[in-house]
């Protein structure tokens, strides 16, 4: 039993499961947690933001995204560049700077 207090009724209240995703989410990303008060049926958020918990999460979540969006940019430049044809030695040629070179 937690020490938490209903502010409707001023009861005990118990932890109450997450529905749906938006809850999961915001479970996730803050330190707030669902309650249920088994007196008058109130349910919902109680609890002191953690602001370094939160700040962790959120940068988390951040890198999560970009390591996403960095791989997908990475898989799209090589889908594009393997359909392309290799270049033939017939079609590679030197700039002049480069041609104008003498081995010694």
């Amino acid at each position: 039993m937690t020490n938490r207090i209903c502010p409707a009724c001023g009861w005990r209240v118990h932890h109450s499961h997450a529905r749906g995703v938006k809850e999961k989410f915001i479970r996730a990303v803050t330190s707030y947690k669902l309650y249920r008060c088994r007196e008058c049926g109130w349910r919902g958020w109680l609890g002191k933001p953690n602001l370094i918990a939160r700040k962790h999460r959120l940068r988390v979540i951040l890198a999560l995204v970009i390591t996403l969006l960095l791989t997908l940019l990475l898989v799209r430049y090589l889908i594009d560049h393997s359909t392309q044809p290799p270049i033939s030695p017939e079609q590679f040629v030197l700039p002049r700077s480069l041609c104008s070179l003498s081995v010694k």
